[in-house]
């Protein structure tokens, strides 16, 4: 009896933990996030961020890392959100890679 007792909490907690980090994109004012950026050096990122904002850009960037085989994210950036910031060499290997 304990060990469902044990369960039920641990369940609990789960859920109150993801719907406490569920913020859908409509029910936030002004839509999606915008990217921090307004200048791009590359056209992808650029037409993500017009089109979807850092939501989008971050589901461009990741399809291109897989489709290049891309270690990960932290190759090419110091760190992620909000900023992303690039590493000296980020956009070289980007551009390497196949990036435009």
């Amino acid at each position: 009896m304990s060990k469902l007792g044990i369960f039920a909490s641990l369940t609990a907690f789960v859920l109150a933990i993801g719907f406490a980090t569920l913020s859908p994109t409509s029910a936030r004012a002004g839509g999606p996030t915008p990217c921090v950026h307004k200048e791009f050096k590359t056209e992808m990122v650029k037409a993500a961020c017009s089109k979807g904002g850092q939501a989008e850009a971050k589901i461009q960037m990741k399809t291109f890392q897989k489709e290049h085989k891309l270690d990960s994210c932290n190759s090419c950036h110091l760190k992620l959100a909000p900023n992303y910031e690039l590493k000296d060499d980020g956009l070289d290997k980007f551009t390497k890679a196949g990036g435009k």
